[in-house]
């Protein structure tokens, strides 16, 4: 079976690139929302976030209390450390689990989302790397607008994340997307088929 991990900085676009290879039959595994599953009410990293952060950070229902949690992080790198080792790292094993269960299963190809894979030093677990890249004025103003941020705080969730230049530098394909959607999908069409031919030489 070949894995291959999609990563890239925040508001690069990579939900989008994985809609669209759901879109064309691929399976993708998402480990943010793998991540949401387990920060969700009754999750498995609940007691966790309860234990190390406190009942403030947990809502009513039982979840993470997301907007809280993202404002104590970001601007904390050390309980963004924490946080990590009980999300993150509990989502890196889970999907180690997948990757075991499709092979066996017969699965010829499967993308993984994996937004901090270099951050968390995973690359070499997969066969390649994509990364979908954007220019940081580009992803700050898609983040501005997306999640209602203030310019400050979307410069400390970019700066939170490994540099851009080097993921696209160790990646095995980076695919731009500084343009509109139609751009993103040849490129993303371009990638695909560079990567088939050559598996397939």
């Amino acid at each position: 079976m070949i894995n291959i991990a999609i990563t890239g900085g925040i508001a690069s676009g990579k939900s989008v690139t994985t809609q669209y290879l759901q879109n064309l039959g691929y399976t993708v595994i998402d480990a943010d929302k793998m991540a949401r599953e387990i920060t969700g009410p009754g999750g498995k990293a609940m007691p966790f976030i309860k234990e190390h952060f406190g009942p403030q950070y947990i809502n009513e229902d039982g979840s993470l209390n997301r907007a809280a949690m993202r404002d104590l992080v970001f601007k904390n790198p050390d309980k963004l450390m924490i946080l990590e080792a009980g999300t993150t790292d509990v989502v890196i094993e889970d999907i180690e689990i997948i990757k075991a269960e499709r092979a066996a299963a017969g699965d010829e190809i499967i993308f993984f989302d994996i937004p901090l894979l270099f951050e968390k030093k995973q690359q070499d677990k997969y066969d390649a790397v994509w990364v979908v890249t954007a220019d940081r004025e580009i992803r700050k103003k898609r983040i501005i607008e997306r999640d209602g941020m203030d310019e400050h705080m979307a410069d400390l969730m970019i700066d939170s994340q490994e540099d851009e230049d080097r993921k696209v530098e160790s990646a095995d394909f980076a695919i731009y997307n500084n343009g509109d959607i139609a751009e993103l999908y040849r490129a993303i069409d371009d990638a695909l088929s560079h990567y088939i031919n050559n598996s397939n030489s």
